[in-house]
């Protein structure tokens, strides 16, 4: 079967919740999606068996490729019980997922296919203009120097350049990958929760996380205890596993939980102090959610100051990349011509 699309589970969760919220058993959900989405008949009644067989919903929906991060939503969801609200969610986080693909590939589309345009230009210039420019310099007995003979370089060895920079880049992608993989999740964790700019973003999308599940729990009525349980058992999301245990670890020797939760790199450093006041005043679910839904408006926000930030950037390089290509045919000529 086919691979649903983000913009398809979103659908999914979005139309699931309603039906969840109107009373409808999830069985009876999925019976009725089944038949509205004929194209993903088989893979709902596949699901529904699934489920009839005693399997649990977020292990079924990961084994049908559904996004990893929605099904660990359902995960808590089993455990708290506000199944109709995690869909909503999980429909609502997808969504904006699927945007926000949608506007990188936008983003990067146009200037991809003129840096396209560019590097073929370049490649003609090097085939085509450069050898005429040599032959014209050894008829007239011109010798260029300073800046012309160094644009004449690059403009002679870029399709080089540009290739050794792309195994360049290649090999230290590689390495990162290979350096993180040999860490362990929390290594990792605090490893991405450190890089410049990259990390407001990372810790941003697993405080929203964190923070959501938690007061979900918390409102059906689980304890702290019962949390770190839960965060320890499940087998899909190892960095929460491991959090679990670290959470643990900081009860056990007598911290509360605000102050266990101190030394976790990877979340913003305002949970702490949420956790602290919700603690005290024993509205620690409702502050939760509150919090989660202000750093994901945060997040948002965040994202498209980005994008409106990297276009210009974008263009602006391959602009100077223009400029160094126009430079590189008409600066030598120019050189040329005032030599005589």
């Amino acid at each position: 079967m086919k691979k649903m699309k983000l913009k398809e589970q979103s659908q999914f969760f979005i139309r699931g919740s309603d039906l969840l919220e109107n009373g409808f058993t999830l069985l009876e959900v999925l019976q009725f999606l089944a038949n509205l989405q004929v194209d993903q008949h088989q893979r709902f009644q596949s699901i529904i068996q699934e489920l009839q067989a005693g399997a649990p919903i977020h292990e079924v929906l990961l084994k049908h490729d559904f996004d990893r991060h929605a099904c660990a939503t359902i995960y808590f969801a089993e455990r708290h019980g506000f199944l109709a609200t995690s869909f909503k969610e999980c429909g609502k986080y997808l969504l904006q997922k699927d945007q926000d693909q949608k506007k990188w590939f936008k983003l990067l589309q146009y200037p991809t296919v003129l840096f396209c345009v560019l590097v073929f230009v370049s490649i003609l210039l090097h085939t085509l203009l450069l050898p005429r420019f040599q032959v014209l310099y050894g008829t007239m007995g011109y010798q260029p120097s300073g800046i012309t003979q160094f644009i004449l370089y690059v403009l002679e060895n870029f399709p080089y350049l540009l290739f050794f920079s792309f195994i360049l880049l290649t090999i230290v992608i590689l390495f990162f990958r290979r350096t993180l993989n040999k860490k362990t999740v929390l290594q990792r964790a605090d490893f991405l929760a450190s890089i410049p700019f990259f990390k407001t973003f990372y810790k941003l999308y697993q405080t929203i996380f964190l923070s959501r599940e938690w007061s979900f729990l918390l409102k059906s009525g689980f304890s702290l205890n019962d949390i770190i349980h839960i965060m320890e058992t499940q087998a899909f999301l190892p960095l929460m596993r491991e959090t679990g245990k670290v959470i643990k670890r900081e009860l056990l020797i007598g911290y509360s939980f605000s102050e266990a939760i101190t030394n976790i790199s990877f979340i913003e450093s305002e949970m702490v102090l949420m956790v602290a006041h919700g603690e005290k005043n024993g509205r620690l679910d409702k502050e939760l959610l509150y919090y989660s839904r202000i750093c994901a408006q945060k997040l948002e926000e965040m994202m498209m100051r980005f994008m409106m930030i990297i276009q210009p950037i974008i263009f602006s390089v391959i602009g100077l990349i223009v400029a160094i290509i126009y430079i590189s045919i008409f600066f030598p000529m120019f050189q040329m011509i005032d030599s005589f």
